[in-house]
């Protein structure tokens, strides 16, 4: 609170007086809310000017935010243009690629369907010469035979062909020698004295000498040479022996069975007999199989 001044002598003689006027301490309070009011007045326009300064500063800053980020936008905008235009022309050249893959795939599939019938042409082709081939070289040897077992060196001081017309005349019991073309033995090394002998190819000249020796053969169940048990049989192709061993497991099935009679026909087809019906079978598997379904079938053990 102001403090309250002292009166002056004048002031009192004043006071003491009938003349009503008014003093100084009555003006006081207009003065103060006068001032008051300056005051305020002046704070108001300082801060509108306060405001003033603030509002420019912040658009100032605004202004230099928004022309920051325009330009980061503007960049990114160019990169990421620059950039997709990039991946544009990337996928384009990509598309371009696939399809002249998928031309070159249709085209490879159609080759390679092509190729698959051509290869199969040429299997067949080459399975049918395989069995012309085969069929010419067994014609060629048909008027031959093997003779096995025969000891290294007992044709010694003969001629091969005359030892073996020999041979077959006395282990056949043949009227008459058969006429024979060629004959050797087996063109591998000659065996050890432990080993097993080369045996004997030889060429008939007549194909019905060479039917009666392998009928004889047939029928004897033992063919024996000065002491020596051997074994005569058709000279094959490698091939023909390989698909008549094939049948091994039915014939020794069949072996022995009462009222069963089996042989094996060129160039390997198993012909069964058996109760007044006859069976052919070109393929080995289905032969062990009516072996076993139609005959007991002992244990080995």
């Amino acid at each position: 609170m102001p403090a309250k001044s002292r009166k002056s002598p004048d002031q009192a003689v004043i006071a003491s007086g009938s003349i009503a006027e008014e003093t100084p301490e009555e003006d006081a309070p207009e003065a103060g809310s006068s001032v008051i009011l300056n005051a305020i007045s002046s704070l108001r326009a300082e801060l509108v000017s306060i405001k003033s300064e603030i509002g420019e500063i912040i658009d100032s800053k605004i202004e230099q935010l928004a022309v920051a980020i325009r330009g980061e936008l503007s960049a990114f905008k160019n990169e990421a243009s620059a950039a997709i235009s990039e991946i544009k022309v990337t996928m384009d050249d990509h598309a371009t690629k696939l399809t002249s893959l998928e031309s070159y795939a249709s085209t490879s599939s159609d080759t390679m369907i092509k190729m698959e019938q051509d290869l199969g042409k040429l299997k067949r082709s080459v399975e049918q010469l395989t069995e012309k081939c085969t069929d010419l070289e067994s014609r060629s040897r048909r008027q031959n035979i093997r003779i096995l077992n025969i000891k290294e060196g007992a044709e010694s001081g003969m001629k091969p062909r005359d030892f073996v017309s020999q041979l077959l005349t006395e282990a056949l019991s043949l009227e008459k020698p058969p006429l024979v073309d060629r004959a050797h033995r087996a063109l591998r090394a000659r065996p050890g004295s432990d080993e097993s002998p080369r045996a004997f190819i030889l060429r008939l000249h007549y194909v019905h000498e060479m039917e009666e020796i392998m009928q004889k053969a047939a029928r004897m169940q033992q063919i024996v040479f000065r002491g020596q048990r051997m074994n005569i049989f058709p000279d094959y192709p490698p091939a023909v022996v390989r698909r008549r061993a094939l049948f091994k497991r039915a014939r020794e099935l069949l072996k022995d069975k009462p009222g069963v009679k089996y042989g094996l026909q060129y160039p390997a087809k198993l012909r069964v007999s058996h109760n007044g019906k006859e069976f052919y079978f070109t393929d080995p598997d289905k032969a062990v199989k009516f072996a076993e379904s139609n005959f007991e079938i002992s244990d080995p053990l």
